[in-house]
């Protein structure tokens, strides 16, 4: 038999339930055998009988086992179905629009399976505390059937036990052959040891916004790189043009631990096109030449050029966004994700904000390649699950671009997989066609089981740059070394 781990994450009843499954499915129990009393099943275990009882309870509710009173506990004669009437799923998510996500494709489900109708549970909590929300809820036993999370935290997640792979929830599909149709960039953030953990629910690439019509009207072009970057940021400094079109900055994006991970989406593209790294051959790399003139940049931006406010350390993730849809900024640093919000903020219709809004790549160091960040959610199927083969069905359903590719065509967002591409077009969805012709320009944040805490220093990091006047030599070298310990790997000397 099987044993109990009491360090595990994963609740002891639920640990309990797993391996009297597995020893009926094995044969060693078959229909009709009478299993362990509650106190026997104590003694094996070396647990208390409050996780045997809730054990046996659940099984017996689920018809794997039948309670016979004065006899006993048995095997059930007949097995249980595998998928039970109008199954609800729980989930935990940080953005209010997955609901309506939800509702569609339980729509779309159910319409194709009605004699297995789904309903979703949403919670939705924000993005910055949803992964120690998570984390609290698996320690207390009350974790949900699934998440939605940011993909550079599905590492983590496999590393603690949480999650299970999606090989072992279903052994006649192949994840490999999913693979397939997902760009590898997605397919090394989601996995973990070898195995693929996470099912990608989109994708999204880092940008540049900016004012197409004041940049026209001013004879300007999209800023392609840092001096493109400033010298179009001073000119929307001079009184005049700030006069006639009434914003209030022009340039703004998250810059602290406020903005939480979207200040490290948003700003490592400007380290990776100087030719910085975080990691490199085992190493940490931050500590670099060319991450020093990143910073130099963006902190020039802010303290000498004043083209940025100071106070970019306050905002969250959705402040820049903001300013930009409501006309008080010229140009904000951001995401694809964000073009159905700008949408929503701004009233613009689809013929107003191509007429209106530009977007480019995050502007590169001079005479260096654009390197944007590329990101995206993924599904993740909590072990406290107590359905997670029915739970990876419905998934993979959700995330078939057969299924939600118009659904999200529509609301300008794009799927982590070429095949989606066909839904768009440079003539019928310019936004989408454009983030699909350059999303496999992008660069991933780093896939390691550490990320949470090493995308903290680097938050850290970035704010002291804007907000600090320690030398940023010195700044590099620290923040390299608090990620050396987080990591125990060297610091590249």
């Amino acid at each position: 038999m099987g044993t109990i781990e009491r360090d595990s994450p994963v609740p002891l009843y639920h640990q309990l339930k797993t391996l009297i499954r597995e020893q009926i499915e094995s044969g060693l129990w078959r229909p009709g055998d009478r299993i362990p009393t509650e106190e026997e099943l104590c003694r094996i275990y070396g647990i208390s009988r409050s996780p045997v009882r809730q054990a046996l309870k659940e099984l017996v509710y689920e018809g794997v086992l039948v309670r016979r009173p004065g006899a006993g506990t048995f095997v059930s004669e007949s097995p249980p179905h595998r998928v039970v009437p109008n199954l609800s799923i729980q989930l935990i998510c940080s953005d209010p629009r997955w609901s309506e996500l939800m509702a569609h494709i339980r729509q779309a489900w159910n319409a194709a399976h009605p004699s297995q109708p789904i309903s979703f549970q949403v919670k939705v909590v924000s993005h910055s505390r949803l992964y120690d929300l998570l984390s609290a809820a698996i320690g207390s036993g009350t974790a949900p059937d699934a998440a939605m999370v940011d993909s550079v935290w599905v590492a983590g997640l496999a590393r603690a036990g949480f999650l299970y792979s999606l090989e072992e929830l279903d052994t006649r599909w192949k994840p490999s052959r999913y693979s397939q149709d997902l760009y590898p960039a997605f397919v090394r953030a989601n996995s973990y040891q070898g195995k693929l953990y996470g099912l990608p629910v989109k994708a999204d690439i880092s940008l540049l916004w900016y004012r197409k019509d004041w940049l026209t009207q001013e004879g300007l072009l999209p800023p392609q790189d840092w001096d493109e970057l400033l010298r179009v940021a001073r000119h929307f400094l001079r009184p005049e043009v700030q006069e006639q079109y009434r914003y209030a900055y022009p340039l703004v994006f998250p810059g602290g631990g406020a903005g939480a991970e979207t200040t490290v989406y948003t700003l490592m593209p400007f380290v990776w096109s100087a030719g910085g790294e975080v990691f490199e051959d085992g190493e940490v790399a931050l500590d670099s030449p060319a991450t020093r003139r990143a910073l130099h940049f963006l902190r020039d931006l802010v303290v000498t050029h004043h083209v940025a406010p100071a106070d970019v350390i306050r905002y969250r993730e959705d402040t820049a966004l903001r300013l930009f849809a409501t006309g008080k900024a010229v140009m904000a640093l951001g995401g694809s994700y964000e073009a159905d919000r700008m949408h929503e903020i701004s009233g613009w219709d689809p013929e107003e904000f191509q007429q209106r809004v530009g977007y480019t790549l995050p502007p590169s160091a001079p005479g260096e390649q654009p390197a944007p960040t590329i990101g995206g959610t993924s599904y993740v199927i909590l072990r406290q699950s107590s359905q997670p083969q029915e739970v990876i069905k419905v998934l993979r359903f959700a995330t078939d671009p057969a299924q939600v590719g118009v659904y999200y065509r529509d609301r300008l967002q794009i799927l982590p997989n070429p095949s989606f591409n066909h839904l768009v077009s440079p003539e019928t969805a310019p936004f989408l066609a454009w983030v699909a012709e350059h999303i496999s320009l992008g660069r991933a944040r780093p896939s390691i089981p550490e990320y949470v805490k090493v995308s903290r220093q680097l938050q850290v990091m970035f704010e002291k740059t804007f907000s600090d006047p320690i030398p940023i030599e010195v700044l590099t070298r620290r923040t390299a070394e608090f990620i050396s310990v987080i990591c125990d790997a060297p610091c590249r000397m």
